[in-house]
């Protein structure tokens, strides 16, 4: 895709309306930056976030938040060529690194999804990280699927 056919929404924005998720499982707060490869997004860590505990939120939520990153960078590509967001799967997690146990209240998050491979055939691999501060808590390589209709691909496959 070239830099002329991407329309960027006003940035920064809310992520929801990027994601194929309703609350309380819609875990983005917002989109910060996107670009042809590449989209930074933002997690508030509190108290009322989806799965935290006592010590905050458990680490291994940042996989979806690495997931739900490129779910929003699909979701800015199909709504700036006119297509509504689609639902996709999370299909694995390799090279898993973390460098904490939990993700602290009062945290701000910036979760990048980096572009590796994305053809046509629905799959995509993005390198992904999870950063506090400018420093990596978190990263990871995510492979996604989404095929071309996810209704019918859920009632063949339920």
């Amino acid at each position: 895709m070239t830099q002329s056919e991407f329309s960027l929404p006003s940035l920064p924005c809310a992520a929801e309306a990027f994601l194929p998720h309703d609350a309380p499982m819609a875990l983005v707060d917002q989109i910060l930056t996107v670009e042809p490869g590449r989209l930074m997004a933002r997690v508030d860590i509190h108290p009322d976030c989806q799965f935290a505990d006592a010590d905050g939120v458990p680490v291994w939520v940042g996989i979806e938040y690495m997931a739900q990153t490129i779910a929003a960078y699909g979701g800015v590509l199909a709504t700036t060529q006119g297509q509504p967001v689609k639902i996709g799967f999370l299909v694995s997690a390799r090279k898993v690194r973390c460098a904490v146990d939990a993700f602290g209240f009062g945290d701000v998050l910036d979760v990048e999804a980096r572009e590796i491979n994305m053809p046509d055939d629905g799959l995509a691999t993005f390198d992904c990280q999870v950063l506090r501060d400018g420093q990596s808590l978190m990263s990871a390589r995510i492979n996604v699927y989404q095929p071309a209709d996810p209704l019918r691909y859920l009632q063949e496959n339920a």
